[in-house]
Order: structure tokens, then C-alpha cells, then sequence
């Protein structure tokens, strides 16, 4: 009976004769049976799920829940970049004894480091972005008064649950369904408002990217493991470019209120015509090719 880890749900190692060879010592050996074994971690396919809302952001009253769609959407489809994961330390405790005081070190606690995590998008103009980083702290603490008044909205209490929002992070591998890491980020909250973009230099006219620091508190667990897949299941992507729609539409293919043009073969010249009957690479028989009059 294994036993859970970690990886228990997801992506896990499961070539077990990777015991059988001797990796990098001695040399590299790249034949087939041994390339079985050798499937190093590549990362870069990450995607983010915003799973929880803040509240009184979406309140249909006092919200704001259509720019708000757009920013989760943004923050979702649209980053170019997801940073703040650490490594979790361990801490020690030290014994130390002896005539000559030697010491050693027994673990203490393990602690994970994260604390915040930022996500990088590319501003649009309008500022979809700001405006709902701005709504959202203004709400929660004003700008000038300091107070939470989540827009007048008075009916809804003013707590650390209805101002925060969480995240589920996945990591996944190269064909973007199997699940390499999953993490979930909650009591979330933006860190600032950025506005230094609006700054001016003569000459200079440049794209606005928009890092979006939360504050955060970090969980891993096999719950997690499976929501994470079910988002990953739920929320395809395009893999295949063979698949790619280009969106256009029949209506979009005509020439004016005609099925199309095409070459007239007894006047030499293009001509509309109401549909595809009749056009053909054929060649004419001799006695059907006609002289125009003049």
C-alpha cells in the first residue's frame, strides 16, 4: 500500500528502474530504455484561478461585478508572469555539550516563507486594472478618511472575509493537464495602487505593465491537488493549433449582396455570381469557346 504524499492526485514519478542505471556518473547514456528515465521537471506552464471574490466588490448594488469579471478575467487569461512562491525553511534548536563544547542541531519547526505574491499583466487603456485595485482599497480602508465604508454599502458587515479574495495557483507540464504543483492563496489582498505609469518623459511612449502584489497565506494538500485538476479539466485551453477558429463567418465572405466572383471564361473578365454551381477548372471544348463581339 503506497503511502500519500504530496504528489498523491496529481503528476508523480512512476518509472521505478530508474535504479537500474547510473544516471550522470561515468558518462551519459542516452538509449532508449534509459531516456525513459531521464523526464527532468520543466515548469512555465502555470495557470491562475481566481476560486473567491471579494464580496463586497460584486455586490450588484454597491460593486462593482461587471469590471470586476473583467479584472478576474485579466489576472486569469492575461498574465504574463506569477511570482512570490518561497521555499519552506526549517528552523533548529542547538545542543551543545562537552569539554569542548561541540554542538549539534535538532529541527524545530518548518516554516513556509510566502507571504505575497504578485501577478503581472499588461495594463489596457481605460485602466481596467487600476480601477478595481483602487475601488477595492478605497473601499476597505478610504484613501483620505482611512475609514471601510465598502462603498456605502451598509448591510454587509465590514470584515476581513468580505475584502479578501483567494486564488488556486497550478503548475503544470508540458501538455498543460497533468499537474506538477498546486497551491491555494488565501486572505489575499492588494498591497498598492500603482500610478507612477502616469508619469511624464518627452519621447517616451510605453506600454504599461501592471504588477499586481496580494498579500497571501499559502496552503498545499491533496484537497487542493483535486480542486486544482478539476479547474485544470474545466477550463481547457487550446492545445492543438490545427483546432485554431478564426472567427470568420460565411456573411463575411461575400462580395456585396452576391454568393462571390469569379472568372468569366466567355468574357475573360470577373463576374458575380449567386453561388458555386457552374464554377469549374474544366477546360472548354474547342467548339464552346466563343469570341466576344466587340
Amino acid at each position: 500500500m503506497s503511502i500519500t504524499t504530496i504528489q498523491s492526485g496529481i503528476k508523480h514519478h512512476t518509472q521505478d528502474s530508474l535504479t537500474n542505471y547510473a544516471l550522470f556518473m561515468g558518462g551519459t547514456n542516452v538509449t532508449h530504455d534509459v531516456l525513459q528515465n531521464y523526464d527532468p521537471l520543466k515548469t512555465g506552464y502555470g495557470r491562475l484561478f481566481m476560486v473567491r471574490k471579494p464580496v463586497f466588490l460584486i455586490d450588484q448594488t454597491y460593486g462593482i461585478p461587471s469590471q470586476f469579471n473583467k479584472f478576474k478575467h485579466i489576472i486569469e487569461y492575461g498574465n504574463t508572469s506569477v511570482q512570490g512562491i518561497n521555499d519552506v525553511s526549517v528552523n533548529f534548536n542547538q545542543i551543545q555539550g562537552g569539554y569542548v563544547g561541540k554542538s549539534f542541531e535538532i529541527p524545530s519547526v518548518a516554516s513556509d516563507d510566502t507571504n505575497s505574491f504578485t501577478v503581472n499583466c499588461y495594463e489596457f487603456s481605460g485602466s481596467p486594472i487600476r480601477e478595481v485595485i483602487h475601488t477595492w482599497i478605497n473601499g476597505t480602508t478610504d484613501l483620505l478618511t482611512g475609514l471601510s465604508h465598502y462603498n456605502g454599502n451598509v448591510n454587509l458587515p465590514k470584515l476581513q472575509a468580505n475584502q479578501t479574495a483567494e486564488f488556486i495557483y497550478v503548475s503544470t507540464d508540458n501538455t498543460g493537464r497533468n499537474i506538477e504543483y498546486a497551491c491555494l492563496f488565501a486572505n489575499c489582498f492588494p498591497r498598492g495602487i500603482k500610478n507612477d505609469q502616469f508619469n511624464y518623459t518627452a519621447g517616451e511612449h510605453n506600454l504599461v505593465e501592471y504588477n499586481i502584489e496580494f498579500t497571501c497565506t499559502k496552503y498545499e494538500s491533496l484537497h487542493i491537488n483535486k480542486v486544482a485538476k478539476q479547474l485544470i479539466d474545466r477550463y481547457r485551453l487550446l492545445a492543438n493549433s490545427l483546432n485554431f477558429n478564426s472567427g470568420i463567418t460565411e456573411s463575411e465572405l461575400k462580395y456585396g449582396n452576391s454568393y462571390g466572383r469569379t472568372y468569366d471564361v466567355e468574357t475573360g473578365k470577373m463576374k458575380e455570381v449567386d453561388s458555386n454551381n457552374g464554377i469549374s477548372d474544366r477546360p472548354l471544348s474547342y467548339n464552346n469557346v466563343a469570341v466576344a463581339s466587340s
